[in-house]
């Protein structure tokens, strides 16, 4: 035995390894709990990367420019030469139609794009084949030709060189668009894009006065962009448009990508951190074992500092250990759903670092597995490091009750970096302190619930409610005991079934509104863009297809505020250059109450019965949402502009649009009459039988092809398609943070059937029956099983029933019933299957105590 001077790095490295390779058995849930842990840390952070990349990598390609201006119109003569003065100017215009295959039978939302010489000015357009777009737009065999998306191909059943039918035309399909920089993220759900020439825009007869048309002007300026939106603003103060950079782009979608992903990384640190809670029972089994070596390489001589050495080496390759398996399962994870995801999203890291994004986050899934498994094993360490060699001479060596102050401050020392580390690298640290905060409100929560409830427990026990009853008295006496799995219980399993009852309040509420609510709730059929002169025989023939059918069509004006209580937006706002060009470029979609057929919910004020009076400004009420940006309230005065033409109006109320069940969104709803002279479009509601909507949306696309419909049908398809795939998503997280939870109680068990073994043994010497002991033991379980049901019911439902309120405004305080019982269902199973294994192994022989002590 070398002495302690003599103990050179390579020999404790070696002892180390040998120490932990022969009983790397016991530390199987040490590593299972790490490599959980890590693998949700890894594929979350990994995906949030490179989604980040590949959608921030080039903002400007995917807003078109360095500018973007958006209006309903052309841009005044002016404002164009002023930009060609010394930048390029691109226009692409816009518009949604159906579309339908040579069959006539499918019909689809499109959204139909003519775009000028000019684009795209960033990025490139791939088409197939290759082929300018001008060659594949151009007229053959009298058929224009068409370049549309390949998902919206497959969706008509439609491939290159079959027939199309828009608007009164009939189109080749020349190409397919296999890469378009400026691609819409929502396209498959709003409408997939289509190319057509301006020429062949004449040809389909769905332009007239009144029709909906954006102006998309992208501007590519070589110049100082912040110097260049000064001098435009100066040039054309009262613009009516909406401007866009570049950079604010890329800033929305930056903060609202970082809050998604630091959700779903601290859900994955709260994975770890239950993983911690298994690595903790686990190393103090495992040094429990190894007293006895400590006890004797003291007692050899080896010394201190190389003895504390060798088994903070163990806890270090451990970590490394779980660290890179972990990670690299995560990092797996992460390009499957990148892979699988890649077609529907346009996600690709081609022109990323690859090297960044895929190793970065394997050596931070190191790097926290090393912390957390030295944040969670130093107290157990400790412990045992400090116990007293002279134990071997007694017979047992035993644990030192706390950990030396030097120890105490190095581990408080190494959660602050921990703490600081994790804030650091999440994409939104605000977010990660408010956890933080969270965190440490629910664990003095915690510690208060589990002092009442071992209090409440020793009350019930000394209060006679377990007189004379031996096994509910033994039961109440274990769970107030000072080692009692209680608090285990609650942080593991009650962490873990906290985000499984949330996940589960969550998809029930989104699935209960799109089977139920909404179905009984919303209209067979959704009408846009309906013209006046079509209203009377657009209902007519409705009526004919499906007598006992309903259509309500109501008023839509698009105006822009330019005034608030006589003072104009550009002066109001005049310090806030973003905020005024936001403000004026937002469109106000208006309409009359007529009924109020949304069901709108009012936040302040009141409805009204009268119409508009003549000469002085109408009521209206105003969406919460807006209300809430521009600080307005009841009684305050605005102006508006539709087509040239004020509008004065005074807020008489404001409303809450309702989530899901919202079907035209109206940011704005005026007095009857007070929208006169202005109405060019109408937007509608049909209700009628599925099979007789599908019969209608038929008919109006071969009558009415300017009139988009939107099938209520279609929708919860859809929607209930992206639902499942967000329900498979969360119950991956979930279950991941469960199997940890699970890993944690069987390490508890693993600790606690020992000492579970020999009290039976030490009550049956002492009298007590066989049945007794089992039914204590049994009923110990069942009410920590209702303890872990109730905090993790009341906890769950407590993050998912404001979400659902706030976020969703759909109802789902009469769900937390499920949450209950999923809790309960889950926890019974877990406390349950650990306990039966015990009640297995109980074998109560008196003899155990002679031959074990």
């Amino acid at each position: 035995m070398k002495s302690a001077n003599a103990a050179s790095p390579l020999w404790m490295l070696k002892f180390a390894i040998t120490d932990l390779r022969s009983r790397i058995s016991a530390l199987k849930v040490f590593l299972a709990c790490l490599i959980l842990g890590v693998t949700l840390v890894a594929a979350t952070a990994s995906l949030y990367r490179v989604i980040e990349q590949s959608m921030l990598a080039d903002t400007r390609a995917l807003l078109g420019g360095d500018v973007e201006l958006d209006a309903s119109e052309p841009l005044p003569d002016e404002v164009r030469e002023w930009i060609h003065r010394s930048d390029d100017l691109s226009l692409v215009r816009e518009f949604d139609t159906m579309v339908s295959g040579s069959d006539g039978e499918g019909f689809f939302r499109a959204q139909i794009l003519i775009p000028d010489d000019a684009y795209p000015l960033y990025g490139d357009l791939e088409l197939t084949p290759d082929q300018p777009r001008s060659a594949l737009n151009a007229r053959q065999d009298d058929l224009w030709g068409a370049i549309i998306d390949p998902l919206l191909a497959e969706r008509l059943g439609q491939s290159i060189g079959d027939q199309i039918q828009i608007g009164a035309a009939t189109f080749r399909i020349s190409g397919l668009i296999q890469a378009q920089p400026d691609r819409r993220l929502n396209a498959n759900w709003r409408g997939l894009p289509i190319m057509i020439s301006e020429q062949a825009l004449e040809a389909t007869e769905l332009i007239r006065p009144g029709s909906r048309v954006d102006y998309e002007y992208r501007v590519k300026t070589e110049g100082d962009l912040g110097v260049w939106l000064s001098e435009f603003e100066q040039a054309f103060p009262e613009s009516n448009w909406d401007t866009t950079t570049f950079a604010e782009r890329s800033e929305r979608l930056s903060e609202r990508l970082d809050q998604i992903a630091t959700a779903l990384i601290l859900i994955a640190f709260t994975t770890l951190f239950i993983g911690g809670l298994g690595v903790a029972n686990s190393i103090h089994a495992y040094l429990d074992e190894k007293l006895g070596t400590i006890a004797t390489l003291q007692t050899l001589g080896l010394r201190r500092k190389p003895l504390v050495g060798i088994y903070l080496t163990q806890i270090g390759i451990l970590g490394s250990l779980a660290g890179i398996i972990g990670g690299g399962i995560g990092l797996v994870l992460s390009a499957v759903a990148i892979s699988l995801a890649g077609d529907s999203f346009a996600i690709s890291g081609r022109d990323g670092d690859w090297t960044a994004l895929w190793l970065v986050p394997l050596l931070l899934s190191w790097l926290f597995a090393t912390l957390t498994a030295y944040v969670f094993a130093l107290p157990a360490l400790a412990r045992a490091l400090a116990a007293s060699p002279a134990g071997l001479f007694r017979g047992e060596v035993k644990a030192a009750s706390h950990e030396p102050r030097s120890w105490r401050i190095a581990s408080y020392l190494l959660l602050a970096v921990y703490i600081a580390a994790t804030l650091f690298w999440l994409p939104s640290p605000q977010l990660g302190f408010l956890f933080l905060l969270a965190v440490l409100l629910l664990w003095a929560l915690l510690e208060g619930v589990i002092k009442g409830l071992r209090r409440g427990a020793k009350a019930l026990e000394n209060g006679g409610f377990a007189d004379r009853n031996f096994a509910r008295r033994l039961a109440l006496a274990n769970l107030h005991r000072p080692d009692s799995p209680l608090r285990a219980t609650l942080l593991s399993l009650g962490t873990a079934l906290t985000l499984v009852v949330a996940c589960t309040l969550i998809v029930a509420t989104l699935l209960r509104a799109l089977e139920t609510t909404i179905p009984s709730e919303s209209p067979a059929l959704i009408l846009y863009e309906v013209f006046p002169d079509q209203m009377s025989s657009l209902e007519a023939d409705l009526a004919s297809i499906d007598p006992s059918s309903t259509t309500e069509l109501l008023p839509l004006v698009r105006a822009r505020l330019t005034e608030i209580n006589n003072e104009t937006i550009s002066d109001l706002l005049a310090e806030n250059p973003r905020a005024r060009r936001e403000a004026m470029g937002d469109e106000y979609k208006l309409t009359y109450l007529s009924g109020n057929p949304e069901n709108l919910e009012l936040v302040d004020g009141s409805w009204w019965a009268s119409p508009a009076p003549a000469g002085a400004p109408a009521f209206m009420a105003m969406e919460d949402r807006e209300a809430n940006q521009l600080g307005l309230g009841v009684g305050d005065q605005v102006e508006l502009t539709a087509e040239g033409q004020p509008i004065a109006a005074e807020i008489r109320a404001i409303f809450r649009q309702k989530g899901l069940q919202t079907r035209f969104w109206f940011e704005g709803i005026l007095q009857d009459g007070a929208l006169e002279g202005l109405i060019g479009r109408y937007v509608g509601a049909v209700y009628q039988s599925d099979p007789a909507a599908k019969e209608s949306q038929q008919w109006l696309a071969r009558n009415f092809p300017n009139v988009i419909t939107l099938r209520t049908a279609d929708w919860l398809e859809t929607a209930g398609d992206l639902l499942n795939k967000a329900a498979a998503g969360l119950a991956s997280v979930a279950t991941v943070s469960l199997l940890a939870s699970l890993l944690v109680l069987s390490s508890v068990v693993s600790v606690s059937r020992r000492r579970q073994l020999y009290e039976a043994n030490l009550l049956h010497c002492l009298g007590a029956r066989h049945q007794a002991i089992r039914l204590s033991m049994l009923l110990e379980t069942g009410l920590l099983t209702l303890l872990a049901t109730l905090f993790a019911t009341a906890l769950g439902a407590l993050i998912a029933l404001p979400l659902a309120a706030i976020a969703l405004k759909l109802p789902a305080g009469d769900l937390w019933w499920l949450g209950a019982l999923v809790a309960g269902i889950v926890s019974s199973l877990a406390l349950l299957g650990g306990l039966l294994p015990t009640l297995r192994a109980m074998k109560l022989n008196p003899a155990l105590l002679l031959r074990e002590g």
